[in-house]
């Protein structure tokens, strides 16, 4: 489960740096300023590497925890930030956005307490 985790963050991250823009979906058309481009790539380049780490150490059978504990700490600041910019996000967008956040916060501390 933690690959997939990894394989997910990997996924979200390659796209977030590719195609900052994608983002407008759910944050509004602002997404596609310059300025917030910079900052939506720099959270993909974050993903992209924890994502990276956790799939490495699951293949190569080397501690998790970490990794998992980084992921569910960077989910947290997510969830925490869409909770800051609620009353300026789409309604249905920022439920998804909060509830994919609190879900990938949850399972990254359920499997840092189970694995290793």
């Amino acid at each position: 489960m933690a690959r997939v985790l990894g394989a997910g963050r990997i996924a979200i991250g390659a796209t977030l740096i590719l195609v900052p823009g994608s983002t407008s979906v759910w944050a509004g058309p602002a997404a596609r300023s310059p300025g917030v481009a910079l900052t939506t790539r720099a959270a993909g380049v974050r993903d992209l590497l924890v994502g990276w780490r956790t799939v490495q150490a699951a293949t190569l059978g080397a501690p998790l925890r970490q990794h998992l504990v980084d992921g569910a700490v960077a989910d947290a600041v997510d969830l925490a930030a869409v909770l800051v910019a609620w009353p300026h996000l789409p309604r249905l967008a920022r439920l998804g956005i909060a509830a994919a956040a609190a879900g990938a916060v949850g399972l990254g501390c359920y499997l840092a307490s189970v694995l290793d």
